[in-house]
């Protein structure tokens, strides 16, 4: 009957305990306890995992600690041994110096006639790595019911790699149909930024604290099945943060600055039934360049990040 088959499984399952016998019963009650000792086992492990992730994120500040040491350390001994070599050649004041070090005659080495530098060039895009990201959203018209249920005011997508050499050259999307909230809940390392930050469609980095050089643009795929520009190529210095221990994740967006939000200036309601909605779904295309910076600024007293390459002329 309509009422038998729209029983509940809660209902169903108190029936069928009803139906055990007294072995039965214990038989599942040791199920239970089996279940209790294995997810207590899982916790423990889980928190062993903790303390061993957070001591190497100790032991990783004490290695920058370290490596600054080192570079300090290094500019020092470089230093003394220009100095020593100066008292060598009687140009500084050292214990035997002579009266008058302006009377000693200046001495130059004379360089081998060989060759000589006839070009100099320096590129500043030469570790510049470029990345195209497709991510699809289905449901469209579902998709703030969803959320609703979620808890949340956006989705994301999968987190993806642009320069593989650095563990913080990776992304997400992020999409928020009404411009609300881009908390997106996902992943921690990608939630280090501004809570009131708001906007309709998100490029989230994960968090740093190295800063990084980028450009990024984002596309919309239309009816025909081709991707459209959504604004301009956005380039950025994402600038280092004081100290080598704080981090923050940079969001690019197109309307994240502005008071109106929307794709394309579009309300959530007219993107539903636009060019950019197909069998319920929209699809996004971003393209980033980037290059990132394997440097802090606490690491070292100068960075430099172009590259120089040279030709000599051979006499």
């Amino acid at each position: 009957s309509s009422s038998s088959s729209s029983s509940s499984p809660t209902a169903m399952a108190d029936v069928d305990d009803e139906q055990l016998t007294a072995a039965e019963i214990r038989a599942r009650i040791a199920e239970q306890v089996a279940m209790i000792g294995t997810l207590q086992e899982e916790a423990v492990t889980a928190d062993r995992d903790i303390a061993e992730a957070s001591e190497r994120q100790r032991l990783r500040r004490e290695l920058d600690e370290k490596r600054s040491m080192v570079a300090n350390f290094g500019a020092l001994v470089r230093h003394k041994q220009s100095y020593r070599r100066k008292i060598d050649a009687d140009v500084a004041s050292g214990p035997g110096a002579p009266d008058d070090l302006s009377l000693l005659p200046p001495t130059k080495k004379k360089r081998a006639p060989s060759s000589s530098l006839a070009k100099s060039t320096i590129s500043y895009a030469s570790d510049v790595v470029k990345r195209e990201y497709v991510w699809e959203v289905q449901g469209l018209s579902w998709l703030e019911q969803q959320l609703t249920q979620e808890g949340r005011e956006c989705t994301n997508s999968e987190i993806f790699e642009v320069d593989r050499t650095d563990e913080c050259s990776t992304y997400m999307l992020a999409f928020s149909p009404r411009g609300g909230s881009l908390k997106h809940d996902a992943d921690d390392d990608f939630m280090y930024f501004d809570d009131d930050l708001a906007g309709t469609l998100a490029l989230i980095r994960r968090a740093d604290s190295y800063g990084t050089s980028l450009c990024y643009r984002f596309f919309l795929r239309d009816a025909s099945g081709e991707f459209q520009p959504l604004g301009e190529p956005t380039r950025v210095a994402v600038a280092a943060l004081d100290s080598a221990d704080d981090i923050e994740s940079f969001v690019g967006g197109p309307d994240l600055e502005t008071e109106s939000k929307g794709l394309f200036g579009l309300s959530f309601d007219a993107l539903l039934g636009s060019e950019w909605v197909t069998d319920d779904a929209i699809c996004f295309k971003v393209c980033i360049e980037e290059a990132v910076m394997m440097q802090h600024p606490d690491s070292s007293s100068q960075i430099r990040v172009g590259k120089t390459d040279v030709v000599y002329e051979h006499k």
